[in-house]
């Protein structure tokens, strides 16, 4: 069922990133020059184009990404040599999809990149524990989806071959707070005292917070680095494709953070 404060917030938050943000600023700017505010829209011109160079290049990666990334890095071996599971069980949040391929004439869904890579890395730390993994995902509003992401997802699992006895799936959450509380309230009917959380390292400090529970331990098991821990070439200081994506997503997650902190007050 459509939630219309969901689609609504989804809306609203296009419009607060680029290219939405961009227009505002761009008929703002006009409304400047039409009040002959020649002071005022050079001010803001200049704040724009700063804003603009730092979101497109390594230092916003810097400065955004890089904090994100970094808070949690798994370095333990989870075959159980430097951790002690009792009863793990992997737990894959999704990420994007899309619902239609041009590889076949029927109106299928298919995970995106970002979500295949959180299942790639679900299914490597299954080949080394062998416990049970569940997927996070349903039907996000607005979108054209009609498949639930965690039976996209199951599917994947099962073709790397993972066999379906030990796929668990939670398809009716559409954001990260509902991935959490509808797994967790799978979680507590079940014997599992561990969580492995897989998700992409940039969207890990979002995860663990909205995953704080008094049941089940959480580990975190980041995924799909996108900061790269080195020193800038020159092309990478300039304005560039690469680093805008990786921004706009660390400033999606920021501010997703904020919000997560004051609703769990």
């Amino acid at each position: 069922m459509l939630n219309p404060l969901l689609l609504w917030r989804k809306i609203l938050m296009q419009w607060i990133f680029p290219p939405g943000i961009i227009i505002i600023a761009i008929l703002l700017l006009y409304f400047l020059l039409i009040l002959r505010k020649k002071k005022a829209a050079t001010i803001f011109l200049i704040f724009i184009v700063s804003l603009l160079f730092i979101f497109g290049s390594w230092f916003g990666e810097y400065l955004f990404l890089r904090p994100l990334e970094e808070k949690f890095i798994l370095d333990s071996d989870l075959s159980g040599e430097n951790i002690s599971l009792k009863q793990p069980i992997i737990v894959v949040l999704s990420g994007d999809s899309s619902s239609g391929s041009l590889l076949t004439d029927e109106c299928v869904s298919e995970v995106g990149e970002i979500t295949l890579a959180r299942l790639v890395g679900a299914y490597l730390l299954y080949k080394k524990i062998e416990c049970p993994i569940l997927v996070s995902g349903g039907i996000i509003p607005g979108i054209g989806e009609v498949t639930p992401a965690a039976s996209i997802m199951g599917e994947v699992l099962m073709e790397l071959g993972v066999p379906a006895e030990n796929i668990l799936k939670e398809s009716k959450s559409s954001t990260t707070l509902e991935n959490a509380e509808f797994t967790l309230n799978i979680l507590t009917r079940l014997p599992f005292q561990e969580v492995i959380l897989v998700t992409s390292a940039v969207h890990m400090p979002r995860a663990m917070l909205a995953f704080q529970n008094d049941v089940v331990t959480i580990l975190p098991a980041p995924v799909n680095f996108l900061y790269e821990d080195k020193s800038p070439g020159v092309l990478d200081i300039f304005p560039n494709r690469s680093s805008w994506e990786h921004n706009l997503r660390a400033i999606h997650e920021w501010i997703g953070l904020i919000y997560y902190k004051i609703i769990k007050r």
